[in-house]
């Protein structure tokens, strides 16, 4: 504090480390940044020399320290720092670094309205492209970083830390809360798990086209044709636009026309998810034809659906 004027010091970028703005690609799918060429040009020549196609990722600790007005708390996250061999990049314009979902939801819980504001840029992509818009255009604030990758025996010690946060000014979101269930937002942004809801969430059906804007994770889904009368049932640990990309043919079943997604709590298990999937193609076999079974099921393909699962 300055006495003298009654004001808090503006945090200043420490030494080594460089600026980062909080992006839509820090919390969503991605979950990566890439290192700004000058700053990886500032590297020893004998570190950049040492990197080629036989060394070029590195498995590392994240030393993170959280905001000022949160206590500068500092905590360990897993992360990776990749070379990669782009045509036409040069080396020092092709190091990335990867975290986990882990650290994704930390930095939603100490930097939320970046964490909204690039909620609201992906689900509302269309509309900001047609205004022209980038990320930082909403809103009215940036959020920054700073981020410093030294080098140690050919390993790198990664520390991140705040540079500008945002304080207590209003923004409004429409498209996020339209769209992402509080379930979500719950998960993200509330620090106290007692408080997370517990209950799961389910979808309107939805055309295939939207599928880029589901960003939620841990789901049990529902595929549709409804002229040809088709049903699939999946489950995924990755938000559905991770699991099936628009340019991705699905493997049994690509003429689904519809979607619809149960979204199961965030403590649910890879075994109970697939439990809970294996459970749906069960019941599904019994009421629907299909070529899991040779049991005649109750319906058949003029008053029900075929079920297109492949696999028990």
């Amino acid at each position: 504090m300055d006495k003298r004027k009654n004001r808090v010091q503006p945090i200043r970028l420490s030494p080594k480390f460089f600026p980062l703005d909080i992006h839509k690609s820090m919390f969503i799918n991605d979950l990566m940044i890439s290192i700004p060429q000058y700053y990886a040009q500032s590297w020893e020549k004998t570190v950049l020399e040492s990197h080629n196609s036989n060394n070029k990722s590195w498995q590392i600790d994240i030393t993170y320290e959280s905001p000022r007005e949160l206590g500068k708390v500092k905590n360990k996250f897993t992360g990776n720092l990749s070379l990669f061999f782009a045509t036409g990049r040069s080396q020092t314009s092709s190091y990335r670094l990867k975290w986990d979902n882990e650290f994704a939801i930390q930095l939603a819980k100490d930097y939320p309205k970046s964490f909204v504001r690039a909620l609201e840029f992906h689900i509302g992509d269309e509309h900001y492209k047609n205004l022209k818009y980038t990320e930082f255009d909403i809103g009215g604030f940036k959020e920054q970083l700073q981020v410093k990758i030294k080098w140690n025996d050919d390993k790198p010690v990664v520390t991140i830390k705040e540079f500008f946060r945002v304080k207590e000014e209003s923004q409004g979101f429409p498209k996020v809360f339209n769209e992402l269930s509080s379930y979500l937002i719950a998960d993200y942004l509330l620090s106290s798990e007692d408080e997370i809801l517990r209950r799961i969430q389910v979808s309107d059906w939805k055309l295939r086209e939207n599928i880029s804007k589901e960003v939620n994770e841990n789901n049990i889904y529902i595929l549709l044709n409804r002229e040809l009368k088709e049903v699939y049932f999946g489950e995924t640990k990755k938000s559905l636009s991770q699991r099936y990309p628009q340019t991705q043919k699905h493997h049994s079943f690509d003429e689904w026309t519809e979607y619809c997604i149960i979204q199961l709590p965030p403590d649910t298990s890879e075994h109970t998810r697939l439990l809970v999937e294996r459970i749906l193609i069960a019941a599904g076999s019994k009421l629907f034809p299909n070529i899991l079974y040779i049991d005649k099921p109750v319906l058949d393909i003029q008053n029900g659906l075929i079920l297109k699962n492949r696999k028990k």
